[in-house]
């Protein structure tokens, strides 16, 4: 029995072609138990093979071959490695979350504890009371940061931060109320007029259906906040997680929303801090917004006279 394979047999071995090993040898992740000096043959082992192995598992799993090498370098202690996996592993179960809701097609909330990230945002303010005043707000101003050029953040959904408290006494109505419509950018590459949200511990309700039932949904979530005892911390967020402005393929009754609120324990007193807009400050809450004077981004109504809003 020969102690090492050739190129070929590797290739077939591990389900990848020539250049991808050529490829991993180039970035430092593999290393032939033996190579020609005269023809550039390489020869590989049980090692490399199981080493190959490795690395197609992560990138399998999502991991990307600075990953891998991150893996290797630390000896698979690497904590920085950790918090990338564990960044993943949250938006994977969110999704995961949301189609199974989908899928299952469960009329009820859950609720639960999440940590909401800082996030970097193109921000407005607006009043409206419907639904659709909600979606035409969030609606143009996605527009607008498209149209002036701004990077996207793609690992976070749009959302809005209303501007109630009305769902804490489960006494939710539609009325006229300031929110302000937020779309998520990459931060090292955000405009100046950009808004920095901090990241904070967050209590949310996670809904399934179209948006006939959002009252029941605030008022449910209310109940639960005062049941649990939770002090909220800031407005309530509305992350549209599958919306009307998500897409034109998904049908109105599989739309899922969460709701999330900033909270702490029963009797914690916050802190009022400032953050900035990068050259702007925006008086707010430590965990979210309390008071957010957006003045400087609004620009009133439509010129027919209806408001622009959006969502829930």
């Amino acid at each position: 029995m020969d102690e090492f394979f050739s190129i070929n047999q590797v290739s077939k071995s591990c389900g990848v072609s020539r250049s991808t090993l050529m490829r991993l040898e180039n970035r430092g992740l593999l290393t032939p138990a033996k190579v020609d000096s005269e023809t550039g043959y390489r020869w590989y082992d049980n090692h490399n093979v199981s080493q190959i192995m490795q690395i197609l598992s992560f990138l399998q799993m999502g991991m990307t071959y600075d990953d891998a090498a991150l893996y290797y370098r630390a000896n698979g202690t690497s904590r920085e490695l950790l918090e990338r996996m564990e960044e993943r592993f949250l938006l994977f179960k969110r999704a995961y979350e949301e189609v199974k809701l989908r899928v299952e097609k469960k009329d009820h909330l859950s609720f639960e504890f999440v940590d909401l990230p800082e996030y970097v945002c193109y921000c407005r303010e607006y009043q409206g009371t419907t639904v659709e005043d909600r979606y035409w707000a969030m609606y143009d101003l996605y527009h607008e940061a498209v149209e002036k050029g701004y990077r996207l953040l793609k690992s976070e959904p749009l959302f809005i931060i209303n501007k109630r408290t009305d769902y804490l006494d489960s006494a939710f109505e539609d009325k006229e109320m300031d929110f302000i419509c937020c779309v998520p950018l990459e931060p090292d590459e955000a405009p100046e007029e950009a808004v920095t949200i901090p990241a904070c511990r967050g209590f949310s309700c996670l809904g399934y259906g179209n948006y006939s039932r959002r009252a029941y949904a605030f008022n449910e979530f209310g109940r639960e906040i005062r049941e649990r005892g939770l002090k909220p911390a800031g407005y309530v967020r509305v992350l549209g997680l599958v919306a009307p402005y998500t897409g034109r393929d998904i049908d109105s009754e599989n739309y899922v929303s969460r709701l999330v609120v900033p909270v702490g324990p029963a009797g914690t007193i916050y802190r009022y801090t400032h953050f900035s807009t990068r050259g702007r400050e925006l008086q707010c809450c430590f965990c979210a917004f309390l008071k957010f004077s957006v003045n400087i981004f609004s620009r009133g109504r439509r010129e027919d006279g209806g408001s622009l809003n959006f969502g829930q």
